[in-house]
């Protein structure tokens, strides 16, 4: 009866451990454009906005993707995709940068969102607002 119990312990630690080697993305951080701050509320007049995003056990070649999706504003429809873009992961990268530049009439107020995907699959949303 032991010797189960301590091969159970075993499993779930092993299961634990590779669950934490699979491909995901880590720690997420929204920032200005020259600052290493967290923050994740900005003024309509900021100049970018910065996500910063940990790559954990990624694979050389693998696409991380992330969709700007202006949730909930006065200007354009519920969950409106603003912008996109993707990057492709090597060995030598353990944080992608993902940025959006101030739209000319500045950022509509409101709540935003960044969604992230791995090879296209879903991986993590990650919200900010824009407030006065």
């Amino acid at each position: 009866m032991k010797i189960q119990a301590i091969l159970a312990g075993a499993f779930v630690l092993l299961a634990a451990t590779a669950a934490q080697a699979d491909p995901h993305i880590g720690q997420t951080a929204f920032s200005l454009m020259d600052s290493n701050t967290s923050q994740d509320v900005f003024k309509p007049d900021t100049p970018k906005v910065v996500l910063h995003a940990e790559l954990v056990e990624l694979p050389d070649g693998t696409k991380v993707a992330a969709d700007w999706i202006a949730e909930k504003t006065d200007v354009v429809p519920a969950n409106y995709k603003v912008d996109s873009a993707e990057i492709v992961a090597t060995s030598a990268i353990n944080e992608a940068t993902f940025s959006m530049t101030k739209p000319n009439a500045g950022w509509p107020v409101g709540d935003y969102r960044v969604d992230l995907s791995i090879d296209g699959k879903s991986a993590i949303s990650v919200k900010f607002k824009i407030a006065e």
